[in-house]
């Protein structure tokens, strides 16, 4: 049957590729992550593009991808409450990228040019992630969707998260040029492919088997709670009481043979009126049990609020005071960023913090990664186990893998999380729904193992920024060359 002469037909393959890939982006981004699905998902969309025009082609794309994601849109808009603005930003723009490398891949691919358009597609897919992320960070970049597919996430170390979505993307316009070219052009392409994974998977094993001995360890103690009508006091009265609860699992932990004790992001609201009281209460705490304490709390003083990570010492000192740089739209606009890392050298190797969102952008983590750093402590705030405490949570997993440290990442309304530098997690804890505190004991290596990425940074996005503007030039150039031909 001619498919130009069937329009029954026609539109029916048309709305099952577009339902295909919709549900396949749905059950693989954002919350569900079935990594091996994200594989396929453009796979539907990739095979019937040739046979659209180009209007037709990047509607159906843009159509699949944006309710691919409307599994967070409830996530965005109510419990993270951005901006309407920001949802629709955060939906239309992968989208729209999804869309535009569909058309790339389709018009290569129509001029007999398969090699190049199985290429074209996932270049023009990371370009984009990676210039999105210039602004607003890796949230949603594909590469997250494979943290559970370790072998996978090992190439972080040499291309970051870049070259994960890259190899992922790949597969799906690899595979579905495969359908368009003569037998002869197939075994190459498919051989080309088996050779690329291979490899991939290889050096991810290989990898994953050589992990370094550990020569350092800390035992650290996390202290969170869940929920409750403490989870944020802005009063001073039951601020001091909540910090007194916390204060009061300093010892027990202590007495465990906790060398750290974190806890977690915003503990309370402290204003300057009310910091001296609490910094002498986690001070005389740190002292009494000889462990260090990081405390995250919301600082507001008379000019501004600091979302920070106060490390009290040993010896009772606070020993650094660190301010989160990237804060969250909307929940932190009247918050002032921090610029300056800290980074802590100890007997057991140099240990740094981070806060919750600071680990969503590569650059922070690899700075720390540049000065040896075996172990970064994240107090962090989540919205609920059940909500996106294993997602949001586990997007940090991607830095320790980057940059060669482990992580020790302690969330309200979340999890207590502790991973290697492999990406592996060594141990984890969730929170109790009755507000009760929780607290978690983990013995936490310390290592820092250098990586390329670390040494050359987001290389593998410019290579591919690069390739993009080769590609596009190419075509103006066979356009132009067309053209004169007609003419």
């Amino acid at each position: 049957m001619d498919w130009h002469a069937n329009s029954l037909r026609r539109a029916t393959v048309i709305l099952g590729a577009t339902v295909l890939t919709a549900g396949a982006f749905f059950l693989s981004f954002g919350f569900h992550r079935v990594w091996w699905l994200v594989w396929l998902a453009p796979l539907p969309v990739l095979l019937v593009a040739p046979r659209l025009r180009i209007w037709q082609t990047f509607t159906i794309a843009l159509v699949a991808r944006a309710l691919g994601t409307l599994n967070v849109w409830n996530y965005l808009y109510h419990v993270v409450q951005f901006p309407l603005w920001l949802v629709l930003v955060t939906v239309l723009v992968p989208a729209a990228l999804f869309a535009l490398a569909v058309v790339f891949y389709r018009g290569l691919l129509r001029n007999d040019h398969p090699w190049l358009a199985t290429v074209a597609f996932p270049v023009t897919i990371v370009a984009g992630e990676y210039l999105f992320s210039l602004s607003q960070g890796t949230f949603f970049n594909t590469g997250y969707t494979q943290l559970e597919n370790l072998p996978v996430l090992q190439l972080a170390a040499i291309a970051g998260l870049w070259g994960i979505s890259f190899s992922v993307n790949l597969f799906s316009s690899g595979t579905a040029a495969l359908a368009s070219v003569p037998s002869k052009e197939r075994v190459r392409i498919a051989v080309t492919l088996a050779v690329f994974y291979v490899g991939i998977f290889s050096y991810g094993a290989m990898r994953l088997y050589t992990t370094p001995q550990d020569s350092q360890s800390v035992l650290v103690g996390l202290v969170e709670t869940h929920a409750g009508p403490n989870i944020f006091p802005a009063d001073a009265q039951p601020t001091m009481a909540l910090m007194q609860e916390y204060a009061a699992q300093v010892e027990p932990l202590a007495a465990q043979g906790a060398r750290f004790i974190v806890f977690p992001e915003m503990s309370a609201l402290v204003p300057d009126s009310t910091l001296s009281q609490v910094d002498e209460l986690f001070q005389r705490a740190a002292r009494a049990a000889n462990v260090q304490i990081l405390l995250g709390v919301l600082h507001i003083t008379n000019h501004a609020g600091y979302n920070e990570g106060r490390l009290y010492s040993s010896t009772g000192e606070i020993e650094t005071v660190y301010r989160k740089h990237h804060l969250v739209p909307t929940w932190e606009s009247r918050s002032t960023p921090g610029t300056e890392l800290s980074v802590l050298p100890q007997p057991v190797g140099r240990i740094g913090i981070e806060i919750c969102r600071d680990m969503d952008y590569p650059e922070l983590a690899r700075r720390y990664g540049k000065q040896q750093v075996g172990l970064v402590l994240v107090p962090a705030w989540d919205q609920g186990v059940n909500v996106d405490a294993a997602w949001h949570g586990h997007l940090s997993l991607m830095r320790g893998v980057e940059n060669g440290f482990t992580m020790v990442r302690d969330a309200k309304d979340g999890l207590l999380t502790v991973s290697d530098d492999r990406g592996r997690i060594l141990d984890e804890k969730p929170t109790r729904s009755d507000g009760a505190l929780v607290t978690m004991l983990a013995t936490v290596p310390v290592h820092h193992d250098s990586t390329l990425y670390q040494k050359w940074g987001d290389w593998f996005a410019w290579v591919d920024l690069i390739a993009l503007v080769a590609l596009l030039a190419f075509c103006v150039a066979n356009l132009k060359q067309s053209a004169t031909v007609a003419g």
